[in-house]
């Protein structure tokens, strides 16, 4: 879906869309799109500089990175987004340099803003960088893969990891 620049008028442009689950491409290994997700923001312009401020919401089906379990995790975020025209530049492979002040602007080409890319990287956005199904997880015996939240395993950890050895002598010392 697309926002043509030269159509937008004075006035603030309220936007309202529930996409289905199959109308994103939303594409990651560790987690997929479980229900229908909603956006809404109010767009405001100043000639060809963007403003876009409001939420998206949905729920993502993910792994838990500790015990492996499958779960479901509802997700909502607010935004407040800058967009500029590219830059005009004379190649494609030509490099850009941003200042750290122009960090927190987006980039559109110009013409019209492509409202699911920017729903899809808010999506993005929002999720941690690992999935935990609850934060008392205990996960997987490293030794045996038990589901330590489900039982408890009969293996005896094996204290003589040498690369942490450094670090055991300290805390001995620590307590000293």
């Amino acid at each position: 879906m697309f926002i043509e620049i030269e159509d937008l008028k004075d006035v603030p442009l309220h936007f309202q869309h529930v996409y289905g689950l199959r109308e994103l491409s939303f594409n990651r290994e560790d987690a997929a799109l479980e229900d229908a997700v909603s956006v809404d923001f109010t767009l405001t312009h100043r000639e060809r500089e963007l403003r876009l401020s409001g939420t998206v919401a949905t729920a993502v089906r993910c792994t838990c990175s500790r015990c492996l379990k499958e779960f479901s995790r509802r997700l909502a975020s607010s935004f407040d987004l800058f967009y500029l025209p590219h830059p005009d530049t004379k190649t494609v492979d030509e490099e850009i340099e941003l200042r750290y002040e122009e960090m927190d602007t987006g980039y559109y080409d110009g013409v019209r803003l492509d409202v699911d890319l920017m729903v899809v990287e808010q999506i993005e956005l929002s999720l941690p960088m690992r999935f935990v199904c609850r934060e008392e997880c205990r996960g997987l015996c490293y030794l045996c893969g038990t589901n330590l939240n489900v039982r408890s395993c009969s293996c005896t950890p094996d204290e003589s990891d040498t690369r942490l050895a450094a670090l055991l002598e300290f805390r001995k010392r620590m307590h000293e």
